[in-house]
This record gives C-alpha cells, sequence and structure tokens, in this order.
C-alpha cells in the first residue's frame, strides 16, 4: 500500500506541470494574463565587431585567459567598425563545450550614442544565433526581448575581426521613457 501511496504522488508531481500548463483559458499568454502593463518595442538593427585576441590581431578588444575571454566589443550603426560607433559590449564569453559554437556570452550592452547615451541591457547566451536579453537599466529599465544575429564578411581588408549583424528587440514596459530626464520615444 505503502509502494501504490508512493507512486501516486510521484505521478502527481509529474503532471503538474503539465497540468498547470493548461488550466488557463486558451489565448491568455503567461506570465501576464489580465490587466498586463503596456510594453514598448524598441528593434535596433546594429554590427558588432569582435577583434579576437588572435596572434594575427594587431589591436584586439577582448583578452584571453585560460578557456574564457573578458570582451570589450566595438556596436556599429553599420558593417564599418571606425564609424559610427553607438555602443560597447562588456563581459565574457566562456568555452562550455568542445566545439566552436560552445560559447557563453555574458555582454552588457552600454550605449553611448545621442538616443539611449548611457543607457544598457544585459545579454545572455550561446553562439546559436540567438540571445536573450534579460535586463536593463535607464531607458531600458526592465527590458526583456532577444537578439538575432549572423556572421557577416568584414568590410576591412586590413583587419581581422568577427562582425555580427544584430537584429535587436527590446521591450520595456511603457513607462520606460526617462533618458537624463527627458522623455525618449521609444
Amino acid at each position: 500500500m505503502a509502494a501504490l501511496s508512493n507512486s501516486l504522488i510521484f505521478l502527481c508531481f509529474l503532471l503538474l506541470p503539465g497540468v498547470l500548463a493548461f488550466a488557463g483559458p486558451h489565448g491568455e499568454s503567461y506570465p501576464c494574463p489580465y490587466d498586463c502593463p503596456p510594453q514598448k518595442e524598441t528593434h535596433l538593427h546594429m554590427y558588432l565587431h569582435q577583434f579576437p585576441a588572435w596572434a594575427n590581431v594587431t589591436n584586439p578588444n577582448e583578452v584571453a585567459w585560460q578557456g574564457w575571454v573578458a570582451d570589450h566589443w566595438l556596436l556599429t550603426k553599420g558593417p564599418d567598425p571606425n564609424n559610427n560607433i553607438v555602443g560597447r559590449a562588456r563581459g565574457f564569453h566562456l568555452l562550455t563545450g568542445e566545439t566552436s559554437k560552445d560559447w557563453y556570452i555574458s555582454h552588457i550592452y552600454v550605449f553611448q550614442d545621442d538616443r539611449f547615451a548611457g543607457s544598457t541591457i544585459q545579454v545572455l547566451g550561446m553562439l546559436d544565433g540567438e540571445w536573450s536579453i534579460i535586463g536593463g537599466t535607464q531607458a531600458f529599465y526592465n527590458a526583456r526581448g532577444y537578439i538575432k544575429y549572423k556572421e557577416i564578411p568584414s568590410t576591412m581588408s586590413s583587419i581581422t575581426d568577427i562582425v555580427r549583424e544584430l537584429d535587436v528587440h527590446i521591450f520595456t514596459p511603457d513607462t520606460s521613457t526617462a533618458v537624463h530626464g527627458i522623455a525618449v520615444s521609444i
């Protein structure tokens, strides 16, 4: 009898996530099905420039040390790393496996352009084409979202950089509009 009751309890714990997932009316989204605060989406198109800490790179923007690398990558409006710098990706990437795609990324994007100067977003993920946005400050306070990217060829034949074209989608509360005390249309 004890084995049967233990099995039923175990079975209930296995089924609980499924029951909770289908408990609400269809068409309502988690986590805010009722009276959700209004959201704003900011869509940015940028380029990320990584100058790896390789022997053939004269001015790397990262420092490697025993399986992890500290980053200070460039964010630009276009594919040229020398023009229209809008911010920096500061953080690290860490080798977590055996392949070239097994790098864990943790960055804070610090914006320096006029529109979002001083604002930040926190970015996490693997080198698989998509990263998560899990927070931010100033114009992007309480941010969530995602970044889809693809690697593109460098426009500079005289330098070695890895260029990623970023498609950034940032969702913030409707009240996330203050930067330096003024309203920002996002």
